[in-house]
């Protein structure tokens, strides 16, 4: 069963991110609801293509309708990003290490970068309660389970508080902020091999 399930997780995995269109509508949508019709002006591809590659998306269970709006006799749907389409949830963790390895470089080489702009843009400090953290911990195996356990729960929060913005902001009574949030906490590298790295290099 655990074999089947991880088999669907990885072909659901390399479907969405088979295309960079549908990269880019993931990370587009990243923090907001938007409709084909306003992704196709942002992204600047048809509306077509824009729709067949969200509906690929729908499928895989990584876009989700989020509200519905009659425009022009028309009623035009808008999409936000469902929880285990961020890179790094734990349902992709099932995927092969092969799979999960570009993934991971993936989602580090993103978030440095949205980092990096947002420290360029000063919008890193823009707020008193910005939380920007990090802590070296020495576990044992009972502790590194403890943490998994807070880091999943800190993930489902962090997606409900996501879902009741997203249902709040469905409305267009007032603008998103849009926001980076990382979680984090993998077994670090020993000093020594990172050192034999830094000479071989």
């Amino acid at each position: 069963m655990a074999e089947k399930k991880a088999e669907r997780v990885d072909q659901e995995l390399v479907r969405a991110l088979s295309h960079p269109i549908r990269v880019e509508i993931l990370e587009t949508l990243r923090g907001r609801v938007a409709s084909p019709s306003e992704l196709s002006q942002e992204i600047d591809e048809s509306l077509g293509v824009i729709a067949y590659h969200a509906n690929t998306l729908v499928r895989c269970g990584c876009l989700e309708l989020v509200a519905t709006q009659p425009r022009q006799g028309n009623v035009e749907h808008f999409f936000g990003i469902t929880p285990r389409s961020f890179v790094g949830h734990q349902e992709w963790r099932q995927a092969p290490a092969s799979v999960r390895a570009g993934m991971t470089g993936a989602a580090a080489r993103t978030f440095l970068e949205a980092a990096a702009r947002a420290l360029a843009a000063g919008t890193i400090d823009g707020r008193e309660d910005t939380t920007l953290s990090w802590m070296p911990l020495t576990l044992d195996e009972e502790g590194w389970r403890e943490i998994t356990v807070i880091m999943d729960r800190a993930s489902e929060l962090l997606s409900e508080a996501h879902a009741r913005s997203a249902r709040r902001l469905a409305d267009g009574s007032s603008a998103g902020v849009s926001v980076i949030v990382g979680l984090a906490a993998f077994e670090a590298a020993r000093r020594r091999a990172r050192e034999e790295e830094n000479r071989a290099g």
